[in-house]
């Protein structure tokens, strides 16, 4: 039986997923207590897995998982330019034309969709907001899936700009003349199921539904393709709806689902690669704590080595994670 993680934000990796890994721990002495303890040992684990979640976090300097937005910015100037690097318009004075695009460099990536832009030059006090119309904004490059997915494929190739029309941004007060509101969906669709689901269910319910349900920049389909990640039973599904945008909901799926899951079980969009990195910081963790020693005996001809270790495994772990970093 899976005990379900106690938070909304489900790490990357789980137990069940950490136990089958081939990493060489014995889990069955974390915690190190006098007597095997399943409930405490579970919980530990489940531990351990948010704490490798944060750290890859950490490492790649944003969430990861499908996250919606709103980052405040200030342009133009280094991160909202307006003039040939966002094209669509003639050159003026400083690049002022007045229907030059704007360019702006968000924080978190890969952009999956722009929900909402809105302006207001930067010297009105109190704000007073001008939202965008529907159509002139768009991720700078949308996200390419695989097998019908809405979500970034594992090569993480997407953008982490946008582009605004022209005339909503411009140099008409000067350099960091508009304040520019962004509301934006990121990352890759990651979630837990939170009630059980049998065979034959055609949705599921989870502790988020951000990504999920959007549908691709160029229309060619809705809904993200994702894998339960149950140990013997695990699944392709595509989802097709949610019943909310993000936090608690249901996800309906293009086909029902051939196996009982129980709640507690991670379902996600998440390239195997960042799982992995996860479970190389679990079982770095898992090698810090002392409770057992192994010898290895030498054998002629052959080398020894102390590869391995705590050090290589979260150096090999921050390599898996290199492509995944966010750099501006």
């Amino acid at each position: 039986m899976t005990t379900p993680m106690p938070l909304l934000s489900a790490p990357y990796v789980g137990p069940v997923t950490l136990q089958n890994a081939p990493t060489g721990i014995d889990w069955s002495t974390i915690p190190a207590t006098p007597s095997y303890n399943p409930q405490a040992q579970e919980a530990e684990m489940w531990n351990m897995c948010a704490r490798a979640t944060a750290q890859a976090d950490e490492y790649c300097h944003q969430v990861l998982q499908a996250t919606i937005d709103i980052q405040l910015l200030h342009g133009p100037d280094y991160f909202v330019t307006v003039g040939p690097q966002g094209g669509g318009g003639t050159l003026g004075p400083y690049w002022a034309g007045s229907y030059s695009n704007a360019r702006i460099i968000l924080e978190r990536w890969p952009i999956l969709a722009v929900n909402k832009v809105m302006t207001c030059p930067n010297n009105l006090w109190p704000r007073q907001w001008s939202t965008v119309p529907t159509g002139y904004y768009e991720p700078e490059n949308p996200p390419i899936g695989i097998y019908g997915t809405s979500s970034p494929s594992a090569s993480g190739a997407a953008g982490q700009a946008i582009l605004v029309g022209g005339g909503y941004v411009d140099w008409t007060y000067g350099r960091n003349g508009w304040a520019i509101q962004v509301n934006y969906t990121n990352g890759w669709p990651h979630s837990e199921i939170t009630a059980n689901c049998t065979a034959g269910s055609m949705s599921v319910a989870v502790n988020d539904t951000t990504g999920w349900a959007i549908s691709n920049y160029y229309g060619q389909y809705t809904g993200a393709t994702g894998l339960i990640k149950d140990s013997g039973q695990q699944e392709v599904v595509h989802c097709t709806s949610a019943s909310t945008t993000s936090g608690p909901g249901m996800l309906s799926l293009s086909t029902a689902i051939a196996y009982n899951h129980e709640q507690g079980t991670l379902v996600s969009t998440l390239p195997a690669s960042i799982e992995k990195a996860c479970i190389f910081f679990a079982a770095a963790e898992a090698l810090t704590r002392g409770a057992t020693s192994t010898t290895i005996h030498s054998i002629g001809g052959h080398p020894q080595s102390n590869e391995g270790d705590a050090a290589s495994l979260c150096t090999e772990a921050e390599l898996l994670l290199h492509p995944y970093r966010r750099t501006i």
